[in-house]
């Protein structure tokens, strides 16, 4: 693909926004509900200014651990003004790819809003977008890099590690309902059903998070799946801090 194409051949037109009014535990809830690291602020319908997730996530240590109302405790203390990055450099559907990665190279950011003559946001590019379009082509939509098979460990690294087989689909379910078994009818003495049922919950929580993480490798670190791996990342330690009974997060979002 030339430098020279627009960059409206490889924007994602379909862009979630905030309002600059809205609360902050909105935007909080949007880097959550999907898949985007990047989210353009706008004001009467136009561009005003941009959010990343790094900004927003950052406040969840900012909340005491003993606030009832966590939520509410960052919306009556912070605004999306006052986090927004303003000014927002954007740019034109027609700007060419070349000159769009060049700006972004000049501004020092990730994403660009693609905005028309109103200034209304139409698109989003990220740097992702641009160097996969140079060396790959135009995206196709929907799509995502096949992950690649992890390479097995060498023979000195077999000899040194000893690796325990994991059990089949059938034994882990035998597994599981035995410890369910054992947690509800209170006949757990040596905290076997418990164990079994945490190390399960924490199994699932860190596959995705290697599946993720694996993907976003592969993919050349890829915008859609850094979210997915943030998300992955927070969901995990969410899970692990309740069930330590010591939860942090500020609000139950999936």
């Amino acid at each position: 693909m030339r430098a020279e194409e627009p960059v409206s051949r490889i924007m994602t037109e379909t862009v979630v926004v905030i309002d600059a009014d809205q609360p902050v535990s909105e935007a909080y809830a949007c880097f959550f509900q999907y898949p985007i690291h990047h989210l353009p602020v706008v004001s009467g319908g136009k561009l005003a200014g941009m959010l990343s997730s790094s900004d927003v996530m950052k406040l969840e240590f900012v909340v005491p651990e003993n606030a009832s109302d966590r939520a509410g405790y960052l919306d009556e203390r912070f605004t999306i003004r006052q986090l927004m990055q303003a000014p927002v450099s954007s740019l034109k559907p027609h700007v060419g790819i070349g000159a769009a990665g060049e700006m972004l190279i000049h501004s020092g950011v990730h994403a660009a809003p693609v905005v028309d003559d109103a200034d209304h946001v139409i698109g989003i590019v990220t740097t992702s977008d641009i160097i996969r379009a140079l060396v790959h082509g135009p995206p196709r939509r929907g799509s995502l890099p096949l992950r690649s098979p992890l390479q097995p460990p060498d023979e000195e690294s077999r000899e040194e590690t000893h690796y325990h087989p994991r059990p089949s689909v059938e034994e882990m379910a035998t597994a599981l309902s035995t410890a369910e078994l054992l947690y509800v009818e209170n006949r757990d003495l040596r905290f076997l059903g418990k164990t079994i049922r945490y190390l399960d919950q924490r199994r699932r929580y860190l596959e995705k998070v290697l599946d993720l993480a694996d993907r976003f490798l592969v993919s050349g670190q890829d915008e859609r799946v850094h979210a997915l791996l943030l998300k992955a990342i927070h969901a995990a330690k969410r899970a692990e801090e309740h069930s330590t009974g010591q939860s942090r997060t500020p609000f139950p979002l999936q």
